[in-house]
């Protein structure tokens, strides 16, 4: 059977999955979350304070200019392949072959230019180009990644364990190795090694259970998927414009340190907002197998996905916003002098980014690609804009805000080209969890200024007063719902 022919074959009704299944695959992913905040809570503590201000600012911008080779790289085989695979299970054997075969081609040229860049357009420091071209290998690294196999099937389970071992052996390179600013080098060659084992770890158990063949260089075939990546693709390069390019600009006009400070407050809000991807993960195959359906399941997951979304950003932002210093200051330690205001100003973000996922959350669903390029492109370019303008005279804190501003445009634009889909409204939602984010804002701020805590101590009892507030607001609101009817 050719190609083209294997790819449009009827596709398989969509399974409706129960709210048990999203529970299990949610637990699952925030499992593997909680390892990779754990983690982070022992492993970045250290390197921020081993690195120091300007080694760390030379690893970010690696990091984010290697990111921007990275999309090249792969250029919505991922995302494209998932949902194909939740569509339809019999795409999978046609999808490991020809689009993992791709994206090995794509990943080895996106490396060369990599190093193109890295020889006459670096910065001159032998430091950063090291970083850089190590930096770079993590994409090809993933180039055969098949967590999009498991996703697909809503077996996070799976992706859960592998993904927790790699991580515990990153943190075992890094807690034994990186020693001082000199050490920068292990982090991606930690990463590195991370990635390969997860990579094996997936594949092999995908190779057992799914009879999945090994990828071939086959470009006759990529004409009946390639035009699509494409446009994810360069979607996803506009979104990491909007999330990086302040970096890579400040690298260029600032201090290291300052870029070092900006680099540090905006990994730890991204830790933060780590349940946008979780979410992500799990209602991405489900949006998939309902696209179009005109189903009432659609909605019932649109429903479920949006009050996660509220219920998970709102709290988070105005924590975050409430505890920035002595976060900042028990996370980093003396020598990040400012992050405090900078994370502060980023927790605009734990807003704007959750709202943006969450509205554009149907569109490649939807085969709605190109519209999510527009989205992604105007959040792009009036990042670009105002990060012209304004980094130069102001620097990380005018990033912060057109981080922020960024999101909240694709978020708009995003809500603009969903109208005619199938809705759920948000008031439940926001009515649920914004009495509980008040009450603990109000009793973080009490306990800040009568009782003086531990920055830990005052994040678990905020945690207990909003989930005891939101259980109780959700409980109201329930019998309010039920006496209407």
């Amino acid at each position: 059977m050719s190609a083209t022919a294997q790819l449009t074959r009827e596709q398989s009704p969509p399974r409706a999955v129960g709210l048990a299944r999203i529970i299990n695959n949610s637990v699952a992913l925030v499992l593997l979350d909680l390892l990779n905040k754990a983690i982070p809570l022992i492993v970045f503590p250290r390197v921020v304070r081993a690195l120091g201000p300007a080694a760390y600012g030379r690893l970010g911008f690696a990091g984010a200019v290697a990111g921007f080779f990275g999309l090249l790289a792969s250029p919505g085989f991922s995302t494209y392949a998932l949902r194909e695979a939740a569509k339809n299970s019999e795409r999978v054997s046609f999808l490991v072959r020809h689009v993992l075969g791709a994206r090995i081609v794509f990943a080895t040229a996106s490396y060369t230019l990599l190093a193109i860049f890295t020889l006459f357009f670096a910065p001159r420091d032998g430091q950063t180009r090291l970083l850089i071209m190590l930096s770079g290998l993590a994409f090809v690294a993933s180039s055969l990644d098949t967590q999009w196999i498991f996703a697909a099937r809503s077996r996070m389970s799976m992706i859960a364990v592998q993904s927790a071992l790699a991580q515990l052996a990153y943190a075992g390179l890094i807690l034994a190795l990186v020693r001082g600013s000199g050490d920068a080098w292990i982090i991606p060659s930690a990463t590195l090694l991370s990635l390969g084992l997860s990579t094996l770890l997936i594949w092999l158990p995908a190779r057992h259970e799914y009879q999945i063949p090994i990828p071939e260089i086959s470009p006759q075939a990529w004409a009946t998927f390639l035009p699509i990546c494409l446009v994810m693709g360069f979607s996803s390069l506009m979104s990491m414009i909007y999330d990086q390019i302040d970096v890579v600009m400040l690298k260029y006009f600032r201090a290291d340190a300052e870029l070092g400070t900006y680099v540090a407050s905006y990994a730890l809000m991204t830790m933060a907002m780590s349940f946008v991807p979780i979410l992500g993960q799990v209602f991405m195959p489900l949006l998939s197998e309902t696209a179009g359906q005109g189903h009432n399941t659609e909605k019932k997951y649109l429903r479920w996905f949006g009050n996660a979304t509220v219920g998970l950003a709102l709290p988070i932002a105005v924590g975050g916003f409430i505890l920035a210093v002595p976060l900042t200051q028990f996370v980093f330690g003396s020598q990040y002098s400012g992050s405090g205001v900078l994370f502060r100003w980023l927790t605009l973000t734990l807003v704007t980014g959750p709202a943006a996922s969450y509205f554009g959350a149907q569109l490649i669903p939807h085969g709605r690609e190109k519209k999510y390029f527009v989205s992604v492109l105007a959040g792009a370019l009036a990042n670009v804009v105002l990060n012209l303008f304004f980094i130069p005279k102001y620097g990380a804190i005018a990033a912060a805000f057109t981080t922020a501003l960024s999101q909240g445009v694709v978020a708009l634009m995003s809500y603009y080209f969903t109208k005619d889909l199938a809705k759920t409204p948000l008031l439940a939602a926001m009515a649920i969890s914004a009495p509980a984010t008040c009450a603990m804002a109000v009793c973080l701020v009490t306990m800040q200024i009568v009782f003086p805590v531990h920055v830990l101590a005052l994040v678990a009892l905020g945690a207990l007063a909003y989930l005891g507030c939101y259980a109780l607001s959700a409980r109201l609101w329930s019998r309010t719902r039920h006496f209407d009817n």
